[in-house]
C-alpha cells in the first residue's frame, strides 16, 4: 500500500514543499519513505527505511544533510523502540520534522 502527499513545512525560519511516497514492504516487515522537491519533481531520497534509531542515528535524513530539507525521526508513543507496523504509523509511531542539525 502506498501513501502519496505533499507537505509544506518550516525548516530554518523558511518553508519548504516537498513530495511524500510513503510504501510498506510487507516481507521486510518496515516502510520506507521516497522525497521529492515539490517545485522541480526532483527526487531528492528514494527508498529511505523508517527506522528507529537512538542519537545520533535517531536523525534519518543525517547522511542528506547537503539537502537543507531538515532532520528528521521516527518515534514512538509508547515506551519500546518497536518497529512501526502496516497499522500503527501514524498511530503509535509518528515523523517528526525539525530544522538542519548543524
Amino acid at each position: 500500500m502506498n501513501q502519496r502527499f505533499t507537505c509544506t513545512l518550516p525548516v530554518n525560519s523558511q518553508n519548504i514543499t516537498l513530495d511524500f511516497n510513503l510504501s510498506y514492504n510487507e516481507p521486510g516487515g518496515y516502510w520506507f519513505m521516497s522525497i521529492s522537491d515539490h517545485d522541480t519533481g526532483e527526487k531528492l531520497i528514494d527508498g529511505l527505511p523508517l527506522l528507529p534509531g537512538d542519537y545520533p542515528g535517531a536523525n534519518l535524513l543525517g547522511q542528506y544533510r547537503y539537502l537543507n530539507i531538515g532532520s528528521m525521526a521516527l518515534v514512538s508513543a509508547t515506551s519500546d523502540d518497536s518497529m512501526p507496523t502496516f497499522d500503527s504509523l501514524g498511530k503509535e509511531h509518528f515523523v517528526i520534522w525539525s530544522d538542519n542539525v548543524d
